[in-house]
């Protein structure tokens, strides 16, 4: 039996080895879990690498929506459209004008958000269990392979 138990710890362990969690699942996985902080950690290490990184941009976007940053969204937005309308990819240029409508709804409606607004829902904003909204637009990203490079240097 202890045979059998070790066997299947070392394949097992094996396995977990051989797998590595991808781009979306890791930033999705840290959003879910309420670190939205960590995720723009590394939508910020990706733009000290590249300043035209769209996966760091887009993070960079909802982490600014999340927390209420308001000013930093409507700064960061035309950036993102600008960036993400070079990126001829499949799976990602076919979703990308959803996400450029998205950004033109709520740019409209910022001004009209009160302060008396923001205060009442800052608090939902440290809750975590809540899915990345742009978790489309990753996902689509690493089925179009834009992290594959990484993960080869």
């Amino acid at each position: 039996m202890k045979k059998l138990m070790f066997i299947i710890t070392m394949l097992t362990a094996s396995m977990l080895n051989a797998q590595t969690i991808d781009f979306h699942t890791n930033v999705t996985n840290l959003w879910y879990q309420g670190y939205k902080s960590n995720v723009l950690e590394i939508a910020e290490q990706r733009l000290n690498v590249n300043s035209n990184d769209i996966a760091g941009l887009i993070l960079k976007l909802e982490f600014s929506l999340a927390v209420l940053d308001l000013s930093s969204y409507s700064n960061i937005s035309q950036r993102v459209i600008d960036v993400g309308t070079t990126i001829t990819s499949t799976n990602f240029a076919q979703i990308f004008p959803f996400y450029t409508n998205g950004i033109h709804i709520l740019l409209d409606f910022i001004p009209s958000y009160t302060p008396v607004q923001i205060a009442e829902d800052m608090p939902k904003t440290q809750k975590p269990y809540k899915s990345l909204p742009a978790e489309r637009y990753i996902k689509a990203l690493q089925d179009d392979g834009y992290f594959e490079e990484e993960t080869t240097q």
